[in-house]
C-alpha cells in the first residue's frame, strides 16, 4: 500500500500565503508521493517540507523542474525518502524534444520523476499543469494536451513496468456539469488509454469566483489523479473543500484557505501495489 495525492500551491509563496497553513495542509495530506505544481519560491517551499518533517516525521523532498520557459514558475512532484528514493527527472523538453506539446502561455504539460520503492518496485509519477480557462479554444488546447500526454504514459508503462501515476492540475473547467463535453472527453479518453481516472467521483478540487459583484466562492473540479499498474481504494479531498462539503460559500463567510493557501485543495488517493 501506499499514497499518492496532488496539490497545486497557487504561485507559492503568492501574497498573502500563510507557510505555517501550507505545511499543516501537507502533514494531513501525509501522501508518500504527491504532486505540487506553481512553485515560485523553491527554497521557502524546502522550508515547509522541514515544518512538515518536524512536525510529522515524514522525510520530505521536492524535485522540481520548470513549467515553461516564459514562466518562473515549477512543478514536480514531494516524496517521502523513507519509502521511495529518486532514481531521475525527466522535464517536459526530454518527453517532447519536437515541441509538439509545448508550453501554452506559460502552462506546459508534464515532469517525471521516476522513484524506486523500498520494495525494489519503480514508479513513473507525474506532475501535470494544462491549459487553464472555459473558452472554446482552451478546452481544444487541453484536448490536444491530453492527446499528447496519454501517448507519453504509454511509454513510460512500458518502460517501467506499468506503475505510473499521474497527479495535477488539469484545469477541467467543464468537468463538473460536462460544459462542452469535458468530462465525457475526460473519461472516454482515460478509459482509451488504459488508465484509473481515481478522481472520477469527487466534485470538488478547487474553489473560484466567478462573479465579481457577489464575489461567492464557487466548487470547481480542477485537479485529477490517473493512475496504472495499481487498484485505486480511498480517495479524499482535504482542505477547504472538506471543509466547505463542495458547497458554494458565500462571500461574507471566511474561508482563509483561499487567500493563505491556494485556490486548490490536496487530493489524496490510497493506492494497493
Amino acid at each position: 500500500m501506499t499514497t499518492v495525492g496532488t496539490f497545486n500551491i497557487r504561485l507559492f509563496p503568492d501574497r498573502g500565503t500563510v507557510p505555517s497553513r501550507v505545511a499543516e495542509l501537507i502533514h494531513e495530506l501525509d501522501a508518500d508521493v504527491f504532486m505540487v505544481q506553481e512553485i515560485r519560491v523553491p527554497a521557502a517551499f524546502d522550508d515547509v517540507l522541514a515544518a512538515v518533517a518536524t512536525a510529522g516525521g515524514r522525510r520530505y523532498r521536492a524535485a522540481l523542474g520548470p513549467m515553461c520557459s516564459t514562466s518562473q514558475l515549477q512543478l514536480g512532484l514531494v516524496y517521502d525518502e523513507s519509502v521511495w528514493s529518486l532514481v531521475e527527472t525527466r522535464t517536459q523538453a526530454d518527453l517532447d524534444p519536437t515541441g509538439l506539446c509545448s508550453c501554452r502561455r506559460g502552462h506546459p504539460p508534464i515532469m517525471v520523476a521516476i522513484l524506486e520503492h523500498t520494495n525494489g518496485r519503480r514508479l513513473a509519477a507525474v506532475s501535470v499543469h494544462l491549459q487553464f480557462g472555459g473558452r472554446r479554444w482552451m478546452a481544444r488546447a487541453r484536448r490536444e494536451q491530453w492527446s499528447h500526454l496519454t501517448a507519453t504514459l504509454g511509454k513510460l508503462s512500458e518502460e517501467f513496468g506499468g506503475l505510473v501515476v499521474v497527479g495535477g492540475d488539469f484545469n477541467s473547467t467543464g468537468y463538473r456539469e460536462d460544459d462542452l463535453g469535458e468530462r465525457a472527453f475526460i473519461v472516454r479518453t482515460v478509459a482509451e488509454a488504459g488508465l484509473t481516472l481515481a478522481t472520477a467521483d469527487l466534485d470538488c478540487t478547487a474553489y473560484w469566483r466567478p462573479n465579481r459583484r457577489v464575489r461567492d466562492y464557487v466548487p470547481s473540479m480542477l485537479d485529477h489523479v490517473l493512475v496504472s499498474g495499481a487498484t485505486v481504494g480511498k480517495v479524499d479531498v482535504l482542505g477547504m473543500c472538506a471543509t466547505l462539503d463542495g458547497h458554494t460559500c458565500p462571500a461574507d463567510v471566511p474561508n482563509p484557505d483561499f487567500h493563505e493557501v491556494s485556490d486548490h485543495c490536496p487530493v489524496r488517493v490510497e493506492l494497493a501495489l
